[in-house]
């Protein structure tokens, strides 16, 4: 027997009888992703806190329908609280899952599904997000989860594939971990399975394959996700669509933080604490004295130890929901968890935790180069197959962005990567460009001196050095269209063609070329160089700013800051500085010169670890606090 209640989730689950549910399985929608546009929709709340109180209202509901020996598989992921600066983490899952123990709920496990596919990412300043927790939780100690799993040594660890799908519903959890949890239990032949957020269906399509004699129950609001459903379970004339209006519901909101009693007697850390200024690495084997350390964050006692840029790593083999929900709380109190590292030991794992100091003077170690992850794929790649010639460039990094086509390669590289070319850009201007094929060969080749001064070892070709290109070349003026100017021998190729050359990926799929700063410029660096020609000009901080035009009122103070406010001046404000301030010609090429570099997502000359990591391979911790060439300079200018 197989149902589809399109409803609300609480009204549906409401229409359920009680202990009537064996097992159920759901990915919630996760809180602030999208908007799905119905009344009483899940994930679309103010706050986070908002959000897990009313998951928690629906799945005390949820409780009353499962058997005596029912499971609840709970898939959820974690969220950034900000895009700026030193975002937390959000710790949602586990503090709905420690909400949801105290409302009753029993926790036997956390399995961890690692994504070994993982979306990739640009993050340069903590690890990759490459797993997502499955709380499973019962009603009573003795369930069909730990019936099937009492006297065998499973793994908690699902190494699962991302699945694609041809449909619009882009939450979709792969067909592989729905399979694996329903191995894990000891289910009957007519027991009733059960997905209060049904979404696009997989669930139901996994027990159809599964075991034919199982029942089904999905919930879905979504009107357009039941035709889907239908489609891909196959029984588009032979299943139940009930219908469900809406009920309303009342959850307690609430910020869900407790006043932590954990740190009474008996948890003073007592041994003395022998740790490097830069940050340290501590794993301990019992979670009392992991307590005793995280006694010092938040009593703050450890501040005394460390460097304001500090990067700490504390975790424990032997751990609870409890010991991770009062390590979060860390978050607010001086601190900033920015990563949860899944470590596995065998066949199961433990938690490390990277912490920060929450302030906004200053960034954080975490040098990944120590790695040396770098991208196989793309460095390893043959650039002669490429034709280059067509295209797009995208510059943004002066005011008005503008975009541009390369039309000729003036010179190459030994490995066949072009080293100069020929933009022609859209308001019909024509520069020589020099490109980048490694920053960190580029960053070599400048050295910071005493004083100010700066010398560069390699003279680049400097920014927007137009030349009268059109004149000496018959080429057709630049209209904006994508492919237009592009003449490559894939130019007419379908995706069907393609194949596996990276020159034909490339050119059909609009690799393209970004413009940027030649040198990783030091913001901290310039506000100081800034500050101190300011100060040698007899000029404050607001006599400067009053020789902009008014709406540079707050620009102006950013380039002078030395915090996560800062910023660097445009190119022509830098031009405007050079005339206000005499700023030396080294400093303007240090700041102004450009060059392009090759955007795409495999071209990442070091690739950002994951935060999944093997017991054998955690000395990558202490490799990020290693060489990291931070104090470039250190001067304070008041």
């Amino acid at each position: 027997m197989y149902k589809i209640i399109n409803s609300d989730v609480y009204a549906g689950l409401y229409n359920i009888p009680d202990y009537s549910i064996d097992f159920a399985v759901t990915s919630p929608p996760y809180w602030g992703q999208r908007d799905y546009g119905f009344k009483g929709q899940i994930g679309n709340e103010e706050t986070y806190q908002e959000y897990i109180e009313k998951l928690l209202k629906i799945f005390s509901l949820l409780r009353e329908k499962l058997t005596p020996e029912g499971v609840f598989f709970l898939n959820i992921g974690d969220k950034y609280l900000s895009k700026y600066g030193k975002s937390p983490l959000g710790f949602i899952p586990y503090q709905l899952s420690y909400s949801m123990i105290k409302d009753g709920w029993l926790l036997n496990d956390i399995l961890i599904w690692y994504k070994p596919n993982h979306m990739p990412s640009s993050i340069k300043n903590r690890f990759v997000n490459s797993y997502e927790p499955v709380f499973v939780l019962s009603k009573n100690r003795n369930n069909i989860f730990s019936k099937k799993n009492r006297n065998k040594n499973y793994s908690n660890i699902l190494k699962i594939n991302l699945q694609p799908t041809p449909y619009k519903h882009v939450a979709v959890y792969p067909e592989k971990l729905v399979e694996n949890l329903l191995k894990m239990v000891e289910l009957n032949d007519n027991a009733t399975i059960l997905d209060p957020f049904a979404g696009s269906g997989t669930t139901l399509k996994v027990v159809r394959n599964f075991k034919n004699t199982l029942n089904a129950i999905m919930i879905e609001n979504h009107t357009d996700y039941i035709e889907i459903i239908k489609e891909r379970s196959g029984l588009n004339g032979n299943i139940d669509v009930l219908k469900y209006n809406f009920i309303p519901y009342y959850y307690q909101k609430s910020n869900l933080q407790e006043q932590l009693t954990l740190f009474e007697k008996g948890y003073e850390y007592t041994s003395e604490l022998k740790i490097d200024k830069d940050g340290f690495v501590k794993i301990f084997a019992h979670k009392e004295d992991y307590y005793k350390m995280l006694n010092k964050f938040f009593t703050n006692t450890i501040k005394n130890h460390l460097n304001i840029d500090a990067t700490c790593f504390i975790g424990s083999k032997d751990f609870d929901i409890d010991l991770i929900y009062k390590t979060s709380l860390l978050n607010g109190k001086g601190w900033v968890i920015r990563n949860i590292i899944i470590v596995e030991n065998k066949n199961r794992w433990f938690p490390v935790f990277m912490l920060v100091d929450d302030n906004k003077k200053t960034n954080y170690i975490f040098n990944i180069k120590n790695l040396n992850l770098r991208s196989k794929t793309e460095y390893n790649r043959n650039w002669n197959q490429t034709d280059f010639t067509g295209y797009k460039v995208l510059s943004s990094i002066d005011k008005e962005k503008k975009e541009g086509k390369i039309i000729e390669i003036l010179h190459k590289r030994a490995n066949g990567f072009p080293e100069y070319v020929i933009v022609h850009w859209e308001d019909g201007l024509y520069s020589k460009e020099f490109v980048i094929l490694s920053q960190e060969e580029i960053n070599n080749t400048i050295i910071i001196e005493s004083d100010f001064h700066i010398r560069e070892l390699n003279n680049y070709t400097s920014v927007n050095n137009y030349i009268d290109y059109k004149k000496q070349h018959n080429v057709v003026t630049f209209n904006g269209n994508n492919n237009e100017n592009y003449n490559g021998k894939f130019k007419n190729e379908k995706r069907i063609n393609w194949g596996a050359s990276p020159g034909a990926r490339s050119s059909v799929e609009q690799e393209y070329f970004s413009m940027q700063r030649l040198y990783e410029v030091n913001q901290n660096f310039v506000a100081d160089y800034l500050n101190y020609k300011r100060i040698q000009k007899g000029l404050s901080k607001q006599g400067l700013t009053n020789i902009f035009p008014p709406n540079y009122k707050h620009t102006v103070g950013h380039w002078l800051r030395k915090d996560f406010g800062g910023s660097l001046p445009t190119k022509t404000d830098w031009f405007k500085l050079t005339k206000i301030l005499a700023l030396e010609d080294y400093f303007t090429n240090y700041v102004c010169k450009t060059a392009l570099k090759i955007q795409t997502v495999k071209n990442a000359e070091y690739k950002t670890p994951e935060d999944f990591v093997n017991i054998n391979d955690i000395k990558i911790f202490n490799e990020l606090l290693e060489n990291t060439g931070k104090h470039l300079y250190n001067r304070v200018l008041t």
